[in-house]
Order: C-alpha cells, then sequence, then structure tokens
C-alpha cells in the first residue's frame, strides 16, 4: 500500500487501440480482456444513460471471467439534437454523420464502469464534453477521411492529430473526446480505495 491506496491491478475490457495507448503512454500496467457484449442505442434514453449501461455491460461480461483486479468498462457516443452518433457502419454512414455534425455543436459522453472483484463492488460514472465543429464541404470530409479511418469512431472522426482541422473548439474534458476521461477514472478508482499513481 502506498500513500493509503491499495495495490491496483487493471483489467481493460475494451479492444480500443486508443483507450490502450492511453494507459501505456502513463506506464500504466493493465491487462485487455475483450468484452463480447453487443450494444444497441435506443434513442429514448438519455445519452449519459446509454454509455452508463454499455460500459456496465462490457465490464460485467468480463468480470464473469476474472478473479482478482479492478475490471473496466467504457463506452463512448457522440449526441446533437436527440440524435445518438455511435461507429459508422459503412462509409456512406460516415458521411451522413460527418454532414449532420459539421459546423455545429454536439456533446460527447463516456460512461465508465468499474468493478472490484476482490469486493464485488461497481462504481460508475460518465464525463461530458462539448464540442464545436468548423463548418465542412463534402470534398473536406472526404478529405478528411483520407486521413483517419471513420468506422471505428463515434460520430465519425477523431479529436487528435487531423481533428485539428476540424474541431473548433470543445468545453470540458479533451481526453473523454478521444474515449477515455483518465481523470474521471482517477476519481472513480480513489473510490474503491485504489490509484492509477499506485499501480502494479
Amino acid at each position: 500500500m502506498k500513500n493509503g491506496k491499495k495495490q491496483l491491478s487493471l483489467i481493460l475490457a475494451s479492444g480500443s487501440p486508443r483507450r490502450s495507448r492511453m494507459l501505456k503512454i502513463l506506464r500504466i500496467p493493465f491487462k485487455i480482456v475483450v468484452s463480447s457484449y453487443t450494444e444497441s442505442h435506443d434513442i429514448h434514453t438519455r445519452p449519459h444513460r446509454i454509455v452508463l449501461a454499455h460500459a456496465r455491460g462490457k465490464a460485467a461480461d468480463v468480470a464473469g471471467r476474472i478473479t482478482k483486479g479492478v475490471v473496466v468498462g467504457a463506452d463512448t457516443l457522440v449526441y446533437r439534437d436527440g440524435t445518438v452518433y455511435g461507429k459508422p457502419e459503412n462509409y456512406v454512414d460516415a458521411l451522413r454523420m460527418l454532414t449532420e455534425l459539421q459546423g455545429k455543436t454536439h456533446y460527447v459522453y463516456t460512461g465508465l464502469a468499474l468493478y472490484d472483484t476482490g469486493r464485488g463492488v461497481w462504481v460508475e460514472g460518465y464525463t461530458r464534453t462539448k464540442v464545436d465543429m468548423r463548418p465542412l464541404t463534402l470534398k473536406e470530409i472526404e478529405h478528411y477521411f483520407t486521413l483517419i479511418n471513420p468506422l471505428d469512431k463515434a460520430g465519425a472522426y477523431a479529436i487528435q492529430d487531423a481533428g485539428s482541422m476540424i474541431i473548433e473548439r470543445i468545453s470540458g474534458c479533451y481526453y473523454n473526446v478521444l474515449g477515455f476521461p483518465i481523470a474521471k477514472l482517477e476519481e472513480m478508482l480513489r473510490l474503491l480505495g485504489y490509484s492509477l499513481f499506485n499501480t502494479e
């Protein structure tokens, strides 16, 4: 135990390369156990409830296979005027999404669900970030898609790297738009008596 916190063994219930990369940059040891949970977006449910339900579903699926550690489930979506934007089904769907989002304000939600296998305790929370996207022509959107793979990203865009060409400003957590609000994760881990500053 260090600084009054228990030693943390982290299990990421996600195959997201961005989430893994963020933990690796911070030199946080973790294991990946990809969840087989199937997402479904209920348009009649508020966006924060959707991401919380999906995050818990992913974590619960993996928790059944884990005997030690804290399982982290995460889910991110884009929301604007009653419309939920998850990952596009194909290129045409990606074009539709970014065409609808360009020149407008939207919100990015990420839900986190943590399960402490040792005590059988859940902690859940979410983060919301406001994003203003600059107006884009169809030609600009098509060019942007040559720089990224829009099919594995909620809302068909990524804020990092080439995102600097299309995002005017944000209000809130930048890392939430990346899909993994690390500060929120640390806040929730501390409720369980752990910290990212004290890992195995």
